[in-house]
């Protein structure tokens, strides 16, 4: 096992936290969910760097990596649908183009083809990271009702890259010289 797979499990540990802390009567949870989502989330890009640094990129890593940004933004988005902050139909097309992308991702890797993310499908993970960062703490924070609408804003973004992204996906691989 490599040292960025190691990183990239440790983000998988870290799903289940969000959402017990989310769904919880705790105390400022808002911050505690706040900081463990935003450090699964920064993990994200130190598994990728520690990879390409130690040349440790793998075929496992390849398909956990993605895998593991899509369970943590999915689980936020059922936290968040359940305290009612996210509307059912914006976390239904992330979650479905989500799955919907992961075969395909999984079809790939056990044909032994690439399938690398784009510059689009990037983009549409930092969106809802960030919207969703924002909708887990903004109560907690002054300006609290324009902080709720920048979220919404940024999450709405982060729905037209998610099937922008994922039509390009189809698109793109439709077109591959078939074997």
């Amino acid at each position: 096992m490599t040292k960025a797979n190691i990183i990239t499990i440790i983000r998988f540990l870290m799903v289940p936290f969000v959402v017990v802390i989310l769904l919880t009567e705790m105390q400022n949870k808002e911050f505690i969910a706040f900081a463990v989502f935003v450090t699964a989330a920064v993990t994200d890009a130190l598994d990728g760097y520690v990879a390409r640094k130690y040349d440790q990129v793998s075929d496992l890593g390849k398909f956990l990596d993605p895998l593991a940004d899509k369970l943590l933004v999915a689980a936020a988005l059922i936290a968040l649908v359940y305290l009612q902050e996210v509307e059912t139909w914006v976390a239904a097309i992330i979650i479905l183009r989500e799955l919907f992308i992961s075969f395909f991702r999984l079809y790939f890797l056990v044909n032994n083809a690439s399938f690398s993310a784009s510059v689009p499908a990037k983009l549409k993970t930092t969106f809802q990271i960030v919207a969703l960062a924002i909708l887990i703490i903004y109560r907690k924070l002054p300006y609290a009702a324009a902080l709720k609408r920048l979220g919404d804003l940024v999450l709405y973004v982060a729905v037209f890259l998610t099937v922008y992204s994922g039509a390009e996906y189809v698109i793109r691989l439709s077109r591959r010289p078939k074997a």
